[in-house]
């Protein structure tokens, strides 16, 4: 598919206010305002913002672009000033469109106006419904965050705290929450026989459990698109891609995880189950690296003070591994002796429940969604 390219105008007039919704395609002037708009929302610290995977998804050049089409939004003031952007998404046959890359001053005016050009194109597209936020794809980054906007961690999705609001305020609905644990250090005497025995059934029934190496990354990086391909497979926006699509968007870990910190699980030789933590790099991350932040980076990966597990799956027919896998990751915690993170976390997922006795605090997400009539 490819991009929407007619460019389109719509002016609202008020008493107060005159202000322009527009959905473009090529305009640089127009590309350039929609990435520079969340570095006037956030401080650096708290900006997540990829800026050229922006620019590649708008201008229908990403690795993912071919499986769907792009109408980017923006909302300008009376002086061309950015008040409020996003993105609609729309896949062949699909009657869901998707809303991304949504950053906005707290202006429900402007928001209305945004979701209304959203929704009128969603609808000449043939498209029933709208959830959000999703930024393209399952596989680039969906929901909001609904709580503790004072600490964030790597790869969570930040937003302003007002999003929520503003979206529930235009009839969105919250169709489905995640959750992030946050654990205590865990104490050398921490330990839980339920878990510690289920790991130690494992081994006996035959399975391996093990961390990769820099030599076999790219090895496990495959066995892991295996499963979660499949695995994932039910969530809200999730879209089946190739493995080569796969690995190019996650071959960065390569460069973030700390191989102890990562376990794969085999059974008679086939990969079964995966759990996939990184050192939290804050906000370094981010953005065009600076050479300060790439030796962040580098000293954050030697010396980590938190982690981030940011993924776990296991092939359902292996019951029981999950507590498994948690149980060897427990072990390394505790010999690292820092805090971490359990991360986005669906809503009823038996994760959840892991180590309850550990947690200190918990984040909130949400995915939002509104039927068009």
């Amino acid at each position: 598919m490819t991009n929407h390219r007619n460019h389109q105008e719509k002016k609202h007039t008020g008493t107060r206010r005159n202000l322009d919704v527009l959905a473009f395609s090529q305009e640089e002037d127009l590309i350039r305002k929609f990435l520079e708009l969340p570095g006037k929302l956030y401080t650096k610290k708290t900006c997540t913002q990829q800026p050229e995977e922006e620019r590649r998804i708008v201008t229908g050049t990403h690795v993912l672009s071919h499986y769907f089409s792009v109408f980017p939004l923006l909302v300008l003031d009376e002086d061309g000033g950015a008040l409020s952007r996003a993105v609609l998404t729309v896949y062949p046959h699909d009657p869901e469109a998707y809303l991304g890359f949504f950053e906005s001053a707290d202006d429900k005016e402007a928001v209305r106006l945004l979701f209304q050009k959203a929704e009128q194109l969603a609808r000449e597209q043939g498209c029933r419904r709208i959830t959000g936020p999703v930024d393209a794809s399952f596989w680039i980054r969906y929901r909001f965050k609904n709580n503790r906007f004072d600490s964030s961690y790597t790869g969570e999705p930040f937003n302003l705290d007002y999003y929520p609001r503003l979206w529930q305020s235009l009839g969105y609905e919250v169709i489905e929450r995640y959750y992030s644990n946050h654990y205590r250090t865990v104490p050398r005497s921490c330990t839980d026989p339920r878990f510690s025995a289920r790991l130690q059934q494992k081994l006996k029934e035959g399975y391996r459990i093990e961390s990769p190496s820099r030599r076999s990354f790219d090895r496990t990086l495959q066995e892991v698109y295996g499963l979660l391909i499949e695995l994932y497979r039910t969530f809200p926006a999730y879209k089946r891609i190739t493995e080569e699509e796969f690995t190019a968007l996650y071959g960065y870990l390569r460069l973030l995880i700390r191989y102890s910190m990562v376990k794969m699980a085999y059974y008679e030789g086939r990969p079964v189950g995966f759990f996939i933590s990184i050192p939290d790099y804050g906000s370094a991350v981010y953005g065009k690296l600076t050479f300060a932040d790439c030796l962040r980076i580098l000293l954050t990966r030697i010396h980590p003070t938190s982690y981030v597990m940011l993924y776990m799956g296991v092939d359902p027919a292996h019951r029981g591994l999950g507590k498994a896998l948690a149980e060897a990751i427990r072990e390394e915690l505790q010999k690292s002796r820092v805090p971490s993170v359990g991360a986005l976390i669906r809503q009823g997922n038996i994760n959840k429940d892991y180590f309850q006795e550990l947690i200190d605090f918990e984040y909130e997400y949400v995915l939002l969604s509104r039927e068009l009539t």
